[in-house]
């Protein structure tokens, strides 16, 4: 069905056209950051043989030097934002939302419960996400307590966290259980980035080494 009954939102960002819109269920699906477990693309299959011959391409026929292979690469990266669609699932009720070639949103019911992780990544506990926390010693007017402690990975065997909703009264604590986090997800391979943040001042970082620019 054609989405109409709530009212949605678009804007655009350095990586393309934003989402905020309302599921029939009440649940607010924002699409501001990278990386989201509940959004997805869909590539057609009369598009997967031509984009498979277009990636042969890039990797067989591209030129020499450092730039050569990355024009190659932006000119995949340009053919896959013109094919693929723009997936949403709601994690509350699982219904699914596609943005399709005139950018309107048709939904579809899930017919009965289901799984409402359907758009995770296919590595799932493997997937390499990222951990956050910050304290701040007054609490901010947006927040309910002094510390927050966000994680964004598909981890389902981590450590129990101290409290229940990732929100922390105590710096100690928020700092004892971000550091666990961050042992845990690391040794499993299951990080590519972490940050704990005291009054705005960077505590501790880390994240996986980067490929270098292209300098040629």
């Amino acid at each position: 069905m054609r989405w109409k009954e709530q009212p949605y939102y678009k804007w655009q960002s350095a990586r393309g056209e934003r989402m905020n819109f309302r599921c029939e269920c009440g649940q607010r699906i924002h699409d501001n950051t990278d990386y989201l477990s509940y959004k997805g693309y869909l590539l057609s299959d009369q598009d997967q043989f031509d984009l498979f011959d277009e990636i042969d391409d890039a990797i067989e026929n591209s030129g020499p030097s450092s730039r050569d292979k990355e024009e190659a690469s932006m000119r995949i990266r340009s053919l896959l934002s013109a094919l693929l669609k723009t997936v949403y699932q709601c994690s509350n009720c699982g219904n699914i939302f596609i943005n399709d070639d005139l950018h309107r949103l048709d939904m579809f019911r899930r017919a009965n419960p289901g799984n409402q992780n359907l758009l995770e990544s296919a590595l799932g506990d493997k997937w390499r996400g990222f951990l956050y926390a910050d304290w701040k010693d007054k609490v901010p007017d947006w927040q309910s307590s002094n510390g927050t402690l966000y994680n964004k990975t598909n981890g389902s065997s981590l450590p129990e966290p101290s409290v229940v909703d990732g929100n922390y009264g105590d710096w100690e604590t928020l700092e004892k259980d971000y550091y666990r986090f961050f042992h845990d997800l690391k040794t499993k391979d299951a990080i590519r980035f972490s940050q704990l943040k005291k009054n705005n001042t960077v505590i501790h970082s880390w994240s996986l080494p980067t490929k270098p620019l292209c300098t040629e």
